[in-house]
């Protein structure tokens, strides 16, 4: 039933249990009724009456509940979804090459989406043995205009593929003392200077 059928039946029952309640008040207090009348119209207003609070719990109280749940939680809006959950997906079932390929694709969309070009880096050096893949991609990125963090984040990543996997140390330093001077102050710069220490530290245990 719609909602205007299930108004009109609450209202008519209630209407009803309301009638029957006022007879069986009045009866009763007349001495001269019959006592079974009494208890007759009693009995159907509790009949009625419960009859309609069921309507109320089973038809309208859901939609109070809903209407309530959507002005505080708002959840028939339609959840925006995230561009990057299909390479996500991909790289979770182990497609590294599909996950890559999905990325690629966001950067179309967005060239300036930093963090499918650090997925894309990652999974190049990780899982496709393309290291001087991600060195090129990541190279020829930085040559783009970026805001300071966008280039800092960008850096990292770089420096990841210098020392982590093609261990070129110079390349490293280089870019961190780049990120020193250009960002002075700044929580990149900081970070750097801490990687710049570990690289110099294990270039000393290495001899």
């Amino acid at each position: 039933m719609r909602a205007l059928p299930r108004l009109l039946l609450f209202l008519g029952l209630a209407y009803l249990a309301f009638v029957l309640f006022h007879e069986a008040r009045l009866a009763k207090a007349n001495p001269d009724i019959d006592p079974s009348k009494v208890v007759l119209l009693f009995a159907g207003f509790i009949l009625i009456g419960g009859s309609a609070a069921i309507i109320v719990v089973v038809m309208v109280m859901p939609r109070i509940g809903d209407a309530v749940g959507n002005f505080f939680f708002q959840p028939n809006q339609e959840i925006e979804k995230d561009p990057h959950s299909s390479a996500q997906a991909a790289l979770a079932r182990g497609d590294y090459a599909t996950a890559v390929e999905e990325y690629r694709q966001m950067l179309q969309n967005d060239p300036n989406d930093t963090l499918s070009y650090s997925e894309i880096a990652k999974i190049s050096c990780e899982h496709l043995d393309d290291v001087a893949g991600a060195q090129s991609m990541l190279e020829e990125a930085l040559q783009r205009e970026w805001t300071p963090d966008d280039a800092a984040f960008l850096s990292a990543r770089l420096v990841d593929v210098y020392w982590k996997f093609q261990h070129d140390a110079r390349s490293a330093r280089a870019l961190l003392m780049q990120i020193v001077e250009s960002m002075p102050g700044t929580r990149h710069a900081a970070n750097a200077e801490h990687r710049l220490k570990e690289i110099e530290h294990q270039l000393a245990l290495e001899g």
